[in-house]
């Protein structure tokens, strides 16, 4: 059971990493288009110029960035879920179906409280 439990959140983890990863890619690949047309709209580069090519090497170094971020984030979900799955799996666990008190009976607590010194001979603060 407790193995299912940590599957689930190895799974419920690797999605919503995947999701922001692509979301992230999703913004950077907008941007960068945005940028390219910028670019290209203010200095009248053509597609093929240096500064084109300089923005699609950008581009592509980010984008393999967030590829590798995310596979490196998923390695690491999928080790941590291998990990807490074999430590829930070794782990002891002991049931107690049944408690039985045999002959005991029911006492009443015995009062345990050490016995206080006397007011009278306690140390008093010296008046001001």
């Amino acid at each position: 059971m407790p193995t299912r439990i940590f599957t689930g959140f190895a799974w419920i983890a690797f999605l919503f990493w995947s999701l922001l990863c692509f979301g992230f890619w999703a913004v950077f690949s907008l941007g960068s288009d945005l940028v390219h047309w910028i670019v290209s709209n203010l200095f009248g580069a053509p597609d093929n110029g240096a500064i084109a090519t300089a923005l699609q090497f950008l581009s592509a170094l980010g984008g393999a960035l967030i590829t590798w971020v995310w596979i490196a984030g998923s390695a690491l979900i999928v080790f941590f879920g291998f990990m807490l799955r074999r430590a829930a799996g070794n782990a002891t666990t002991i049931r107690v179906a049944t408690f039985r008190t045999g002959d005991w009976e029911v006492r009443e607590m015995k009062d345990v409280t050490p016995p206080r010194a006397d007011a009278s001979d306690a140390p008093r603060l010296p008046e001001r």
